[in-house]
């Protein structure tokens, strides 16, 4: 079942193909609503955790604006990075970078109650933790021969259990 309506499969292989117009158009749009929805989720509940999300009366709540405008802006940072490249770093392909759920679990419990004071820790927990990210990015690859399917399958599924509790 091969559905042509893009392009044919030739045109679809290749990174340069640019489809028409009129299905480019609500393709990038349906790209941009999903990838919005995920950028500004984990600021939400790392907010409502630390007790300024919605909801709350909380006199901090421009605070969560603030992150959600922050989540947005270093997603649209490292989409430039990834699609433009520079030096070594990037793919130079249009894939749009945003923030991560893998790491709620761990953000959760840090702010749970504390509200703004308690997001000076997380955030220079977030740096370390990129830092290292960092310097493990160039050691990985090496690395990949650990890590069939089947292990990162089962670590994504190990984050998605731990935040069903948040998602309900």
């Amino acid at each position: 079942m091969t559905d042509t309506s893009l392009g044919a499969p030739a045109q679809l292989a290749d990174p340069n193909y640019t489809p028409p117009l009129a299905k480019a158009v609500p393709l990038g749009i349906q790209h941009v609503m999903a990838m919005f929805a995920s950028n500004v989720t984990p600021a939400i509940i790392v907010a409502g955790a630390a007790g300024f999300g919605f909801g709350s009366n909380s006199p901090d709540f421009p605070n969560l604006i603030y992150m959600i405008q922050m989540s947005m802006l270093f997603a649209g940072i490292a989409t430039l990075f990834q699609t433009i490249g520079m030096g070594p770093v990037g793919a130079r392909l249009p894939i749009v970078q945003g923030t991560s759920f893998a790491f709620l679990p761990i953000m959760i419990p840090a702010v749970a109650g504390q509200g703004v004071a308690g997001m000076a820790g997380l955030m220079t927990g977030v740096m370390i933790g990129g830092l290292f990210h960092f310097c493990l990015g160039t050691v990985v690859g090496k690395l990949r021969f650990a890590l069939p399917p089947l292990v990162t399958g089962l670590i994504v599924l190990m984050i998605g259990l731990a935040l069903v509790r948040v998602g309900i």
